[in-house]
């Protein structure tokens, strides 16, 4: 399940090893993506629009009605900035980096070296450029490799996108979060926990079938299909890995209240303004459309 975290942390456009790239957006009819919702208090109504934080080419343009709001929007809010570079950079430092004089494959243990020096190197990668690299950065930076090998580019990022958009005519960028929440919930993970985060992706990498599951998750974003993305989930739920619970408690469920309050802060001063987070953040009962309807505010799927 290590796959979906591409899908809950922003700042993983900071481990983009390929070449920055920029998705065209025209006129063109296009069809939803992701999932959509309009949520309203009565006096202001806001957009909240699932995203995923990788992209191709032909993930745009999007849809026309999220096209215009982006276009009018005074504000949009995302998980964080993805031109905030400088902030991502420093908390991966503090957070993702062993210190001078240590080094990865020397705190793991032989079998997992093994594995991880074999993976290394059936990529392409040399083990040199990975050696200041935590277990779990590590683990992350390969997932991100895996999907730039499906054609998903976290230079296309929708976040990204979306940031564009809105800062094309002067309009605001809102964090709700920061690059150093999203790193600490790793860096808090023990010695032996961020090695078995390391040695669940490897085993994935390794699993002939995780070349459909990926092209399974993103498909279900590029085509707004709510019955794939709540498979997803629930296949998340249903799996009793570390990294799988992990990201289920972690990186979903906790977080979801705090983005809700943010969102309902923002919709409560701001009208017109626009919310972009990770598309499962959207999805299951304790999501943040539904603690949002918790707080008494109308909240209606558009697709």
């Amino acid at each position: 399940m290590q796959r979906l975290i591409i899908v809950s942390l922003t700042w993983l456009s900071c481990l983009n090893w390929l070449s920055p790239a920029q998705a065209a957006e025209t006129t063109t009819e296009a069809p939803p993506r992701g999932a959509l919702y309009e949520v309203s208090d009565g006096r202001h109504t806001l957009l909240l629009f699932g995203t995923i934080h990788v992209g191709a080419p032909d993930f745009y343009p999007l849809e026309p009605r999220l096209r215009q709001a982006l276009a009018a929007a005074p504000v949009l809010a995302l998980e964080l900035d993805p031109q905030n570079a400088a902030a991502m950079q420093e908390a991966a430092q503090r957070h993702g980096l062993y210190p001078p004089g240590q080094h990865l494959l020397d705190q793991l243990a032989p079998p997992l070296r093994q594995r991880t020096m074999a993976t290394l190197q059936r990529l392409g990668l040399p083990e040199q450029g990975v050696q200041n690299l935590r277990p779990w950065m590590l683990a992350l930076a390969l997932t991100v490799q895996e999907y730039a090998r499906h054609g998903y580019q976290s230079a296309l990022a929708v976040d990204s996108h979306l940031a564009a958009n809105v800062r094309a005519h002067g309009g605001q960028i809102l964090e709700l979060e920061s690059a150093e929440r999203q790193m600490r919930l790793f860096s808090q993970l023990s010695d032996a926990q961020q090695a078995q985060f390391l040695d669940d992706t490897l085993k994935e990498l390794q699993d002939s079938h995780l070349n459909r599951r990926i092209d399974t998750l993103v498909d279900a974003w590029r085509h707004a299909d709510s019955a794939g993305l709540a498979s997803a989930l629930r296949e998340l739920q249903e799996d009793d890995s570390f990294t799988s619970r992990f990201t289920l408690k972690n990186l979903l469920q906790d977080r979801n209240p705090g983005l809700a309050t943010g969102i309902a802060a923002l919709l409560r001063r701001q009208d017109k303004a626009v919310a972009g987070i990770g598309i499962l953040h959207l999805s299951g009962p304790d999501s943040v459309p539904a603690l949002l309807a918790k707080q008494g505010l109308q909240v209606r799927q558009l697709y």
